[in-house]
């Protein structure tokens, strides 16, 4: 086994080994999950798990934009090196890095995902999505997939309450539905792609989640 091959091998068994033991993960909209690449699958952002979570349901290892603060993490930062994530700045010459270097990525043929809001969500409602995301696919001819993460703000994972994993967890495996809409076209706005995020949380609320 190559070293690429056996350093994405254990990428995909990491997130697994995070995401399964912690949630019960129910699936919908599992026929618009990529198969390999290139694809954007652009997310709501409700936890510092959330990665883990999308990329245990892949079956090419997912590169991730992630904020910097977050990639260093001490807790994180190993799954995130390992699945090869890449660390966004707020400071224009570090953010426009980040997005060459995840359109190098796509040209590769990688899956990357993106949290389009930028931060973590404080109050469990989707907040705005950055135009970022536009500058990632201009150009490129690559499928934008929306995904909706529901379940999580009632997790411990999340800041419901005011703060992250310092709560009495409800459950010892966090239900979760996991929903994957169409592709949309890569000259799609932010602001589309967030309706349809939108859309995709009214179909999983309506969704009785795993037990």
């Amino acid at each position: 086994m190559s070293t690429a091959r056996l350093s994405d091998f254990l990428a995909r068994l990491g997130l697994r080994l995070v995401a399964r033991p912690l949630f019960r993960i129910r699936i919908l909209g599992s026929d618009h999950i990529p198969s390999h690449g290139p694809a954007v699958l652009v997310s709501n952002h409700l936890t510092y798990l959330d990665g883990f979570l999308i990329g245990s349901c892949m079956r090419p290892v997912v590169r991730f934009l992630v904020w910097k603060p977050y990639y260093d993490h001490k807790l994180l930062t190993w799954g995130f090196r390992l699945a090869k994530a890449i660390p966004v700045w707020t400071k224009p010459h570090s953010a426009g890095q980040a997005i060459k270097r995840a359109r190098a990525e796509l040209a590769r043929g990688q899956v990357l995902c993106v949290f389009a809001e930028g931060s973590i969500s404080r109050t469990g409602n989707l907040l705005p999505f950055q135009r970022g995301l536009e500058a990632v696919v201009r150009g490129l001819d690559v499928p934008v997939i929306p995904v909706h993460l529901g379940g999580l703000w009632e997790s411990l994972y999340s800041f419901e309450g005011g703060r992250f994993f310092w709560k009495r967890p409800r459950t010892l495996r966090q239900p979760v539905v996991i929903s994957f809409g169409a592709p949309m076209p890569p000259s799609s706005t932010a602001w589309e792609v967030e309706q349809a995020v939108v859309r995709l949380s009214r179909t999983s609320s309506s969704t009785q989640t795993p037990h």
